[in-house]
């Protein structure tokens, strides 16, 4: 699905990840996705949460389910993504009959005890990338455009760094995409 340049995720626009995540089937592939775009984690760390790890003051990435297994993070939850964790767990509850445990997973899997695959998120993402007419599209593209975001918004790169987990100035700069507006700004303000 990487097809931008360099075998890059794409970057999108608020409007495009709001039709992106719209079009994703499956209520709990829309959370996920959502806990992706609002705390720049990776698939592969969000779909592993579990309920203890969410809390109204964050999100918490334990080390065990982060890339490498070096640190763990918290991301601070915004009032939305708060609201969409209350949503979240109110249906999960439905759901499963039960009020969740904190070791119980926030996108539990087809099986008892397991998380939701990679495998199932990206055959959706694929399919509702295809509806919206987005090309460039991977499950990447909801880390890739939180940062380039949060970057294009003033966010010091060092913040980043400690929210996204990444080790290396130099690696979480390849994620940053700049736009056209701010390149012509940064041009504008050359002396």
């Amino acid at each position: 699905m990487k097809t931008n340049r360099f075998g890059q995720a794409a970057v999108l626009s608020t409007d495009q990840l709001d039709r992106l995540i719209a079009a994703l089937p499956g209520r709990h592939h829309q959370v996920l996705a959502e806990v992706c775009r609002r705390t720049g984690c990776r698939i592969s760390e969000g779909r592993q949460l579990t309920w203890g790890c969410v809390c109204r003051g964050g999100v918490t990435f334990p080390k065990t389910i982060t890339k490498g297994k070096l640190a763990s993070r918290t991301v601070p939850a915004t009032p939305r993504l708060q609201e969409i964790f209350a949503c979240w767990r109110e249906d999960w509850s439905h759901l499963n009959g039960r009020d969740p445990a904190g070791s119980d997973f926030v996108f539990p899997g087809r099986f008892a005890g397991q998380c939701l695959s990679s495998r199932a998120f990206m055959d959706a993402l694929e399919l509702a990338a295809m509806e919206v007419g987005l090309e460039g599209v991977s499950s990447h593209s909801f880390r890739r455009s939180a940062l380039s975001a949060a970057s294009e918004a003033g966010v010091p790169l060092a913040a980043l760094r400690a929210l996204s987990g990444h080790q290396s100035l130099s690696t979480l700069q390849r994620y940053l995409e700049i736009s056209q507006t701010a390149k012509e700004q940064a041009a504008a303000a050359f002396a």
